[in-house]
């Protein structure tokens, strides 16, 4: 059987790779997506079931060139996984570049992703994050 902390990764390995709808076979189908972060960010709402995850990723796909994507941490408890992370690209409208850090949530129930909750910190153009260091994933 699959832990939860193996089903996340997986689900990263798909979205790194392009492949969405390897991402969507591990999610239940009313599963709910929530990107937390800045109202100016077009992809930060929530989402529902598969066709709401085939919009987010639409979005992202249309609104962000992304550079770097690093899951730093992983901290799984029981079928909750939390993981930190970071990602760097640039705004296609503006050519703005940008750096954001997260926390992914993540709720398995049965096998399947049944929650995700992203909460997203943003810098843009000039602004940077602070210096931080990260434990190894």
């Amino acid at each position: 059987m699959t832990t939860a902390s193996e089903l996340v990764r997986q689900g990263y390995k798909c979205f790194t790779e392009g492949d969405i709808d390897g991402l969507l076979a591990l999610c239940a189908d009313d599963v709910e997506f929530v990107s937390n972060g800045p109202a100016s960010i077009k992809k930060c709402k929530a989402y529902k079931g598969h066709n709401g995850i085939r919009q987010f990723f639409q979005i992202l796909g249309e609104t962000w060139e992304l550079s770097s994507f690093v899951p730093h941490e992983f901290i799984a408890a029981g079928d909750t996984v939390t993981v930190l992370g970071e990602e760097a690209g640039r705004d296609k409208a503006s050519g703005v570049p940008f750096q954001c850090r997260w926390a992914h949530l993540f709720e398995i129930k049965n096998g399947k992703l049944v929650r995700f909750r992203e909460f997203l910190c943003h810098w843009a153009g000039e602004q940077k994050p602070p210096a931080m260091s990260w434990n190894p994933a």
